[in-house]
């Protein structure tokens, strides 16, 4: 038995709204100058607000771009050796989001279907990466998490696993986002969008900024990275993630504090380890409520003595990328000693009374930090970070928990809405689209083959979700936009348009609480949902996920010949759980094992791990090999 190797973040690459580079955005977080300005990438002047966080200093926009950039920083800051067998995760809420907004307005104003697809998919979300790593010679696993406003955080944990596991010695990992009208007029519809000024935990806070940008951290193992004599900022130590399954917009307080617990067990620590926690910090009345609460209630008598802050005073809110562009903030906090402030503060809302950094930079020598994010639909994940020297916790054991596929379900209906409303009739399915049903119909449906129970809470079941192709949504929100201005969109329409959309619902309308987790739909049969979900599952020791992929689109993927329009889940649990319910197993996973071909081509099917699946419950061992839409390749082994 070996122990997890330990993660090192050695690079940093930053593009935002306060200036490109660790340097200028440093300075810009410890000044507390916002970056808030008139938005020039649309007009608002039909908008009730007008400001915004654009980047100003870009060479090119674009995600892909952003990306770019903030991973050629990163590499250079972290004096990368070339060749390098590394990886890539990030994270992001949309996608190239104003490609694909592009393509969304001319069909809204009549371009067919098949031509939407052809425009769109492109920029799909899984593209970002894949272009990133081409372009880099990136050869290690390949993934981007969509879980929305917490992407950035769920996507440094999932490159984490990699290394800590021993599966690649070097993972890039971090968020992007683009500034889009649709993203800004689905937040003011909500009535989320601070006219004059981001001011978190204030009394009479009234919103948040949109923002945009990037950050990209070098993770790399620990013991190479001081054996080839590389500077260190930061120890990742662990993560702790769960589902509200609660509301799409409005955060959960059992939640967000179960996120946190979750957190400081997997990373080893106790509360009075923890020397400040970067806040999620939206500047919304819900969010920091919530947020002080949580910490209250996890830290106790504690809390009052832990430093908080959120920088989203000065970058805005840059979705996708917010808890990247965090990380690396509490990176730099570490190696320099220094707690960014919290901006724009004004004392007195009684449900925000800790200390939130409200003086200006504050010289506090941190040695441990949590980051927190929390995300619509609930997607909760907090990492922890500590300075170099702190001495490594107890080393944890990788030796792999048995683990077994107990439920499969596959459904393929023509009209999974109408199938949805009858098998749950007593359910709110308003703003649900065809992505959404066909995930809501085949967990319930696997759940029931596993023998678990189809409603009510279940603290101990989570989903993990492969899902793209949300253009249903985004069209009908699109449209009118086009058709009725930002006052007549519907503001409900809104969480449904962003890419974790299917997974926040099902946890919500399922009440899967233990984990919610998207990622891009790069394989839509499951297989790299199906390899997340044992790894946060060999980490944890227990519980329940539900793991699978969904597909609908309008039309074909360029390139790729039509995919069959469904979803396909799966049950994982550890043997020993199964064992102790009485579960009938069809498989057990053996390994499974994830890499990039710059140069392969893309392949799908979607058909091909639920045939493996059943393969070994027949008796064989079986290795399953596939293909994803944007050259990921995966391996995954059953026995019976």
């Amino acid at each position: 038995m070996t122990a997890l190797r330990r993660v090192a973040i050695t690079g940093l690459g930053v593009v935002s709204a306060v200036g490109r580079g660790k340097t200028a955005f440093w300075e810009a977080l410890l000044s507390g100058k916002s970056g808030a300005a008139p938005v020039k990438s649309f007009s608002t002047e039909a908008y009730r607000t007008h400001l915004g966080c654009e980047v100003k200093d870009a060479v090119e926009r674009g995600a892909v771009a952003f990306a770019l950039d903030a991973a050629r920083q990163a590499l250079a800051d972290a004096s990368a050796p070339s060749p390098w067998r590394a990886g890539i995760a990030l994270g992001t809420t949309l996608g190239d989001s104003a490609f694909i907004e592009q393509a969304l307005a001319r069909a809204a104003r009549g371009s067919s279907p098949a031509e939407l697809m052809r425009e769109a998919f492109p920029h799909f979300p899984g593209a970002i990466p894949a272009a990133v790593a081409r372009e880099l010679g990136l050869s290690g696993p390949n993934a981007m998490l969509t879980s929305a406003c917490a992407a950035g955080n769920f996507a440094l944990a999932h490159a984490f696993e990699q290394i800590a596991r021993g599966r690649i010695d070097a993972m890039l990992a971090g968020g992007v986002d683009v500034f889009n009208e649709i993203t800004y007029a689905g937040f003011n519809r909500l009535l989320a969008v601070a006219p004059e000024r981001c001011a978190p935990f204030s009394k009479g806070r009234r919103g948040l900024i949109p923002a945009e940008g990037c950050a990209i951290l070098v993770l790399e193992e620990w013991e190479r990275a001081v054996d080839r004599g590389a500077r260190i900022y930061a120890e990742m130590l662990g993560y702790g993630m769960s589902s509200d399954a609660f509301h799409v917009t409005m955060p959960d307080l059992d939640g967000v504090v179960r996120a946190l617990e979750a957190c400081l067990e997997d990373s080893g620590l106790k509360p009075g380890d923890v020397d400040y926690i970067s806040a999620h910090g939206t500047g919304t009345s819900a969010n920091d409520k919530t947020e002080t609460a949580a910490i209250k209630r996890v830290f106790g008598v504690a809390a009052a003595k832990i430093p908080v802050s959120s920088i989203k005073a000065v970058l805005g809110h840059g979705m996708g990328a917010a808890t990247a562009l965090e990380a690396a903030a509490c990176a730099l906090a570490l190696e320099t000693g220094l707690l960014p402030p919290t901006a724009n503060f004004t004392p007195g809302d009684a449900d925000c009374d800790l200390d939130y950094v409200a003086e200006g930079p504050r010289r506090a020598d941190p040695r441990v930090i949590l980051s927190n994010g929390f995300a619509f639909g609930g997607a909760n994940a907090v990492i922890a970070l500590a300075k170099p020297g702190r001495p490594p916790a107890a080393a944890s054991p990788a030796a792999l928990p048995r683990l077994v596929i107990t439920g499969m379900a596959m459904t393929r209906d023509p009209q999974p809405l109408a199938l949805a409303e009858a098998l749950l009739p007593d359910k709110d399915l308003r703003f649900m689209d065809k992505p959404m049903a066909y995930a809501l119909i085949a967990a319930r449906q696997a759940l029931q083959d596993a023998r678990l129970g189809t409603s009510g809470p279940q603290p101990g079941v989570g989903l993990v979700l492969e899902s793209s192709g949300e253009l249903e949504s985004q069209l009908r929100f699109e449209t009118d936009l086009v058709t009725l201005g930002p006052s007549g969109v519907e503001p409900m329409l809104f969480p449904s348009i962003l890419a974790n959309a299917a997974a926040s619902r099902t946890a919500i309308l399922l009440g899967l609480k233990l984990i919610n987790k998207s990622l891009a739909g790069s394989f839509p049969g499951g297989e790299t949902a199906l390899a997340a979900a044992c790894d946060f599952l060999s980490r944890r020791g227990r519980g329940i996920v539900l793991a699978g992929g969904v597909w609908a689109a309008p039309g074909p993927a360029p390139g790729l010949p039509a995919l069959p329009e469904g979803g396909i889940i799966f049950v994982v649990e550890t043997r020993e759980g199964a064992l102790a319910r009485g579960a009938r197993i069809y498989a057990e996973i053996g390994s499974w094992e994830e890499s990039f071909d710059p140069a392969g081509r893309a392949e799908a099917a979607p058909d091909g791990l639920w045939e493996a699946v059943r393969r070994a419950a027949a008796g064989a061992r079986v290795r399953h090999e596939a293909r994803g839409l944007w050259g990921g390749r995966i391996s995954i082994s059953l026995s019976p």
